[in-house]
This record gives C-alpha cells, sequence and structure tokens, in this order.
C-alpha cells in the first residue's frame, strides 16, 4: 500500500487540504482549538519555516494522507519534526518513508540531532521511532485550567505591567526570550524578524503579550494565545519567561498571573500550557494554581550518523 502512495513537496495550491490534515491528525477537528486556514497560512508564512522546502506530503491519489515537517535550527545544532498520517494509513508504511526522508533532509542541513514530540500513550509512533534509533530523552505535561478565580496580581514598587506594542517592542521581546530561555533544553535563539511574524498571527494577537517593566528594562513576560470558533474558546500560555537578573523575585507567578487575567478578559473558556515534566518548581506552581494534567507527551532523539535499518 505504502508504494501507491508518493511523497512530494507542499505548495500554496494544498494549504486547504493541508489544514485539514493537520486539525484531523492533531486530534482538532470539530473542537475549540481547530484552526482555519488563515492561521495554517501564517504560521507556515514565518521566516526560516519555508514550507515549499520543509513540509512533505504523503498522497494518495489526489488525497494528502499524511505530512512532516521539518524545522531546522542551526544555531543549536538540531531538527525538529513533526506530522503523522491519518488514522487509515497509519498501518501502510508511509510513516516510516516519512520519518526516514526527514531525517536524510536533516542530515543534508547540518543537524546533528532530530526530535521528535508524541503522545506517551501512541504506542506505535513510539514503537517506529525506537526502531529507528530514536530514544527517549523527555517527558512533557499538557495541562489545563479552567477555574474561575486568581491569586490577586502583586508587583513589587517600581515595577509595572506593559502591553506589547507592534512596530516599537519587537526587539525587546526578541532580546528578553532569547535570554530568558537561552539554557533551556531545546531552546533555539530568534530573530527579530521571527517574533515580529509570530506577533501577527490571527491566534497571537500583540496585545496578548504582557511584560513587567522596571522603569524602561522588561524583566519578564507572557506570551499568550487565543482560539476561538464555533466550538469554543481556549487561551493558551505559550511562553513565561523572567530575565535572569531577576529570577527569584516573584515574578514568574505575577507574569503568569497577568497573561492569565488578560485571557480571561476575552472570555475564554479554558487555559492550556506544556510544562517539561522536570521542572518541578513551574509543574507545582501550575498545580497549586489549579491547572490538572490533561495530556502527556514524550521527546525522542537521534544523533544524526546512526544508520537506520
Amino acid at each position: 500500500m505504502a508504494q501507491d502512495i508518493d511523497i512530494r513537496g507542499f505548495t500554496w495550491e494544498d494549504l486547504e487540504s493541508v489544514t485539514d490534515l493537520f486539525n484531523r491528525i492533531g486530534g482538532a477537528t470539530g473542537t475549540e482549538k481547530e484552526l482555519d486556514s488563515e492561521v495554517v497560512s501564517q504560521n507556515l508564512s514565518v521566516p526560516a519555516v519555508s514550507p515549499e522546502t520543509n513540509l512533505r506530503l504523503a498522497v494518495n491519489g489526489t488525497d494528502i494522507v499524511g505530512y512532516h515537517l521539518l524545522s531546522s535550527e542551526p544555531l543549536i545544532g538540531r531538527a525538529v519534526v513533526a506530522g503523522g498520517a491519518i488514522r487509515e494509513f497509519r498501518n501502510s508504511g508511509i510513516l516510516t518513508r516519512l520519518l526516514r526522508d526527514s531525517v536524510e533532509r536533516a542530515k543534508e542541513a547540518g543537524a546533528r540531532v532530530v526530535h521528535f514530540q508524541t503522545a506517551l500513550d501512541a504506542h506505535d509512533d513510539r514503537r517506529l521511532l525506537e526502531s529507528e534509533g530514536f530514544e527517549k530523552i523527555k517527558e512533557f505535561w499538557q495541562m489545563r485550567w479552567e477555574g474561575s478565580e486568581l491569586p490577586p496580581l502583586r508587583l513589587r514598587p517600581g515595577f509595572r505591567l506593559k502591553s506589547f506594542e507592534l512596530c516599537k517592542d519587537e526587539a525587546m521581546l526578541t532580546e528578553l526570550q532569547n535570554t530568558a530561555f537561552g539554557e533551556n533544553w531545546g531552546f533555539s535563539p530568534n530573530t527579530v524578524d521571527q517574533i515580529s511574524a509570530r506577533v501577527r498571527v490571527k491566534i497571537s494577537p500583540p496585545e496578548g503579550v504582557v511584560f513587567i517593566m522596571d522603569g524602561e528594562s522588561a524583566a519578564a513576560y507572557n506570551w499568550t494565545q487565543r482560539i476561538q470558533n464555533a466550538y469554543g474558546h481556549v487561551g493558551f500560555v505559550a511562553m513565561t519567561g523572567v530575565h535572569p537578573s531577576y529570577r527569584g523575585s516573584g515574578l514568574g507567578t505575577a507574569i503568569l498571573v497577568a497573561g492569565m487575567e488578560h485571557l480571561l478578559s476575552k472570555g475564554v473558556d479554558a487555559v492550556e500550557l506544556e510544562v517539561d515534566a522536570e521542572n518541578t518548581p513551574a509543574r507545582e506552581l501550575y498545580l497549586k494554581l489549579g491547572y490538572r494534567r490533561v495530556h502527556h507527551s514524550v521527546w525522542y532523539e537521534l544523533k544524526i550518523g546512526q544508520n537506520l535499518s
């Protein structure tokens, strides 16, 4: 069956079909997380995504039945692969072909490692990854908050909140994010062009980025996103960062609450985020605020140079 399926590159004429595919494979179809083609187009248009080169499609006749998207991060020597296939084709061998294709393209891009994230209970995906030489290296929790009250937002004297301003704060956000996460696992520094594109995506409006300012210096930030459709309205805490000079001063809790207050002011039904399972302080903070774990994922790594059988 896999021999009847072609693997080819993405073209922009595929956008509607790819949007449907992303939603189906991600389990978002018919839910509050379902994306429209405008958002998918904006995400694919972020600098360095380069979908014509990095998005590979598995095609059965005229139907797109699977994909792999390769994100190359040369500054840290890694490539991240995301993708899958619709249920009817998961056992067709196409996932193996897509994975091997992605690994070869990662090698050509000069990556030293390839990373792939999948659900803890996705046993078929995990068996495939392990059979191809990938090893489990990290676990993450996806957490959800559906409360009605938050603790009071407390800022020390001299600190203030500030919302992101387009055409003004792109460089400040880029510098703060790169500094706050520079030593975190899997973080690749962003460019101003990338940040500028991401704060213009429909689900990531600029006012959803909130700073804590110390005078004119950004000490912490919370980057929120929202999806609103016919099925509901959900918010996401995409990033929460504190400048290393301000760690230990309680700003992490304050900026998280500020971001969640913003989401609640927009009428979201729930808030979700992801956390490294080994990051005990953050995990415990989220539990204390009323988040609960709703999904458990694992990251796999392949060191480039290992032979694929």
